[in-house]
């Protein structure tokens, strides 16, 4: 029979090792790389550059939750 301190550690290891699907990770590199870009993007004014770094975010966004919630960033027709 395992001992309570072994079953609480197995526990812990458990709690340490699930995936909370709220929450987004990404390696630091990443997350250097992809705010070194968007801060070269929003700082150059380029209107095509903020452009495509707009739709870029919109796809990314999109994969992660569908459709927008709310069209509050959707462009005026």
């Amino acid at each position: 029979m395992p001992k309570i301190k072994d079953v609480y550690e197995e526990i812990e290891k458990e709690k340490e090792n699930d995936v909370d699907d709220k929450t987004i990770s990404m390696s630091e590199e990443d997350f250097i790389s992809e705010h070194k870009n968007l801060i070269k993007v929003l700082r150059s004014g380029d209107p095509k550059a903020l452009e495509a770094e707009a739709k870029k975010q919109e796809e990314e966004l999109k994969e992660k939750i569908g459709l927008f919630e709310s069209d509050d960033t959707a462009e005026d027709d």
